[in-house]
């Protein structure tokens, strides 16, 4: 425990130069004001507490939060609608193309030139190449 004496000692010391130091009555109690009670001089003591600082604009910080959210809200509605918007669009783009792939067909079948065969011993006689061209309808 001497060892622990010795600090306390030292501290003092440091204490009294400060004060030596410090000059006239005024100074001296700035100075004795800004020595925390660790004893350490180049620490500065809080003007006040942090906590007091945090509760300050509690009202305002919750209505910024209650903006954000409420923009958050209508960003991503936004967005939604957007997206439908676009997903009905190309779901009708697809059923338009669908309806003129139809309409084509349609039309290229009555354009043709149809030949109604009767007898099936024609067919049994075709080459290969005939049978080919062939449709069953």
């Amino acid at each position: 425990m001497a060892s622990g004496s010795s600090h306390e000692e030292k501290a003092k010391d440091t204490d009294r130069m400060a004060v030596e130091n410090a000059g006239d009555d005024k100074n001296l109690v700035k100075l004795t004001a800004s020595i925390s009670a660790t004893k350490r001089i180049w620490k500065q003591r809080p003007i006040k507490r942090t906590s007091a600082d945090k509760r300050k604009n509690r009202a305002s910080e919750w209505e910024k939060r209650k903006r954000k959210r409420e923009l958050t809200r209508e960003t991503k509605r936004k967005q939604a609608l957007y997206i439908s918007k676009i997903k009905a669009e190309r779901a009708e783009e697809r059923r338009k193309r669908e309806q003129r792939r139809k309409y084509k067909e349609e039309q290229q079948r009555k354009n043709e030139i149809v030949q109604v065969i009767k007898d099936p011993m024609k067919i049994k006689k075709m080459k290969k190449k005939h049978l080919r061209f062939i449709q069953k309808r």
